[in-house]
């Protein structure tokens, strides 16, 4: 059997019991589909199951594994595990798989044992996936995540997720050691009403050890460690140095602000449960880790009615959830953790990032996905629930799933919004050389703004991968006065993207208008940082009438005049650069895009240098605005429209150099 790579449809095996720089390197490598045939001894391996997990135990049985046809490993322990996703309504269970547990040093690329959770609530199979490359990509401690399709004595069983395991390999591979003291929260199902919430109760251990789980056997140290932090959280200063110095609150800080940020509720800050600590024996302060976030987007269906809204400071109770509310009650740890939140959401909660990943995780799994006959949701939830909600009325009394892609694109406005009016000052510092003014005109009669009107602008332009937030720096055409114009909260630039800021003091009109004007007989444009750094400034002399100064090549390179190319890359073909190398004949082509909306542009040919003029007509043949009129060099060039102070329609591009003329239609389409 095969296992399925995201890149390129690559198949590969895995060899038993070889390890990678760390355990599961190889496992959880990008996007892929294990096959796992789990081959019970026994024909009445289901009766054991279930038995040993109804009786609230772990025990194993034993069984053959094989998996991605490797050879087989014998004897691995196998149980049932899961508190709801155990009431799956199709009798798929998630699994706990043990390799070493009847046989010493057995392991899979490294590791002792794996998790194949059924993914119980979730419509899309993805939710967990997501969420947990997401820590991976940003440094947060949690388990990492692929796929596999389980079978049970060579009998296809379902489609699961694999999670990685919290052991020693685990806290080895993230805080660089194995020997402290593990906790996990205790489930409080059932009725059970001790909850791993950080309140505070006594001094004595005994207090505790219904609250909290502990995973380090034989520890003498781990309940006094649980102790020190409880008191301090509820009965000390709740001072900056007292807090930080018994807990990584940057560690937290993420952590939470991961689970408000993908509305994971079945968490600490909601129910109370799904993390471990971890007692760091190098830096003697408290580690946080995340676990099961298979009910993340909103999926929790013991949360509240809106997720997308959520506070990203959201607490069940300030008095249940001491550990985050001593956090937000000290001003300075309220503002490290919001920046957090914000270095979080800017660079990497984007519905560009996220819905990316969602396109490509659904383009593996899907087939796998659909041969799942056991699966809780039908194909067409499936593939709904990657984009809108599902109203699901037989769970949870009647639950609404919230789409992948809907819930993240109004979740990120939501947190945008409450950052704004929290007066959270978070823009993600653009090194230099990052933003660049790109291009400019001083001297135009052709370019209209949104209003219509022809005013100068200045072109900056975004030379990294990632989305910039602008908000807070500063535009001015004054070197000795850099704050003269800002840019306003939520000012934005995609990643290899162009902004446009009109200079004409024009600041009632829509879009961004900076509140000075470029002279045409020269002057400086600056672009400064948050920080009044300075990100990229230029210094001119006078312009020429409808021509623009850009940077050649686009982004990196010196000015020079060209026609103006607002929004689009300012590179033009090669035979631009050099007089001797010019076109045989004058060549004017169809626009690009067409239809458009509210820009197109066309590169048009001249055999020589001469007197150029383009104008642009509607479909009665009334001249609608002449874009160039002035001398060309000859060579290759092109021409810019924007339709935004035009009607929808057909137009007409006439461009005349000397006896040559060319004419093309266009379509404006709104």
């Amino acid at each position: 059997m095969k296992k399925y790579y995201l890149l390129a449809g690559i198949v590969c095996c895995l060899l038993t019991g070889t390890s990678a720089q760390n355990p599961g390197d190889e496992v959880f490598s990008g996007t892929q589909v294990h096959s796992v045939n789990i081959q019970f001894y026994y024909p009445n391996y289901w009766d054991s199951l279930t038995y040993y997990y109804n009786l609230g135990t772990e025990i194993y049985i034993p069984a053959r594994v094989i998996i991605n046809g490797d050879a087989p490993m014998d004897s691995v322990g196998v149980r049932l595990k899961g508190n709801s996703s155990y009431s799956h309504p199709n009798n798929k269970k998630s699994i706990r798989l043990s390799f070493d547990k009847f046989k010493d040093d057995q392991k899979w690329d490294g590791l002792k044992g794996v998790h194949l959770n059924n993914q119980y609530g979730d419509p899309t199979f993805m939710r967990e996936k997501l969420y947990l490359d997401f820590c991976r990509d940003n440094g947060i401690a949690a388990p990492r995540a692929n796929y596999a399709n389980i079978s049970f004595n060579d009998t296809l069983y379902g489609f699961y997720s694999v999670i990685e395991h919290v052991n020693k390999p685990f806290l080895s591979s993230r805080f660089g050691n194995k020997n402290g003291d593990l906790f996990k929260a205790v489930d409080a199902f059932d009725g059970v009403q001790a909850s791993s919430n950080f309140t505070w109760h006594t001094a004595v251990p005994d207090s505790y050890f219904v609250r909290y789980e502990l995973k380090t056997e034989g520890s003498s140290t781990a309940w006094g460690n649980l102790i020190r932090v409880l008191d301090t959280l509820n009965n000390g200063t709740n001072s900056y140095e007292s807090l930080t110095e018994q807990i990584n609150t940057d560690a937290l800080f993420k952590a939470i602000a991961t689970d408000l940020l993908f509305g994971n509720l079945d968490s600490y800050s909601n129910s109370g449960r799904n993390f471990y600590f971890y007692f760091n024996t190098a830096t003697s302060k408290m580690e946080w880790i995340i676990w099961d976030v298979g009910l993340s987007f909103g999926g929790y269906f013991g949360g509240i009615a809106n997720y997308e809204n959520l506070s990203i400071t959201y607490l069940l109770s300030q008095a249940q959830r001491p550990l985050m509310a001593k956090m937000y009650q000290n001003p300075q740890l309220k503002t490290e953790y919001l920046n957090t939140l914000c270095y979080l959401f800017k660079d990497n909660f984007t519905p560009e990032k996220l819905g990316a990943k969602i396109d490509s995780l659904a383009s593996v799994i899907r087939p796998f996905v659909y041969a799942d006959s056991r699966k809780q949701f039908s194909n067409t939830q499936f593939e709904m629930n990657l984009f809108s909600d599902l109203q699901v009325p037989n769970i949870g009394g009647g639950a609404r799933i919230p789409g992948l892609k809907s819930f993240i694109t109004q979740r990120a406005q939501s947190v945008r919004t409450q950052l704004n009016n929290l007066g959270i000052f978070c823009v993600l510092p653009a090194e230099s050389g990052e933003l660049v003014i790109n291009e400019f005109m001083a001297d135009n009669d052709t370019i209209p703004d949104p209003d219509g009107e022809t005013d100068d602008w200045i072109e900056i332009y975004n030379t990294t991968n990632r989305t910039i937030d602008l908000s807070g720096m500063y535009l001015s055409d004054k070197m000795t006065q850099p704050t003269k114009w800002q840019f306003p909260q939520g000012t934005t630039i995609e990643p290899d993207g162009y902004l446009i800021v009109w200079a004409d003091e024009d600041s009632t009109q829509a879009g961004l208008h900076a509140n000075f004007k470029l002279s045409a007989s020269g002057e400086s444009i600056l672009l400064s940082n948050v920080d009044l750094s300075v990100l990229d400034s230029v210094t001119f002399g006078a312009q020429t009438t409808n021509l623009a100064m850009a940077r050649m090549p686009n982004g990196t390179g010196e000015f020079r005049q060209q026609p103006p190319t607002p929004g689009y890359n300012n590179e033009l073909p090669s035979a631009v650069l050099s007089t001797t190398e010019l076109p045989g004949t004058f060549r004017i082509r169809q626009n690009y895009p067409n239809p458009f909306n509210p820009l197109t542009k066309v590169d048009f040919s001249l055999p020589n240098t001469g007197w150029v003029v383009v104008s642009l007509y509607d479909i009665t043949g009334a001249l609608v605005a002449t874009l160039l009129n002035g001398e060309m060099i000859g060579g290759e060039h092109s021409v810019t429209v924007n339709g935004n102070n035009l009607h929808s329609g057909v137009y007409f591009l006439k461009i005349t150099q000397g006896k040559n003329t060319g004419v093309i239609k266009m379509t404006l389409l709104k």
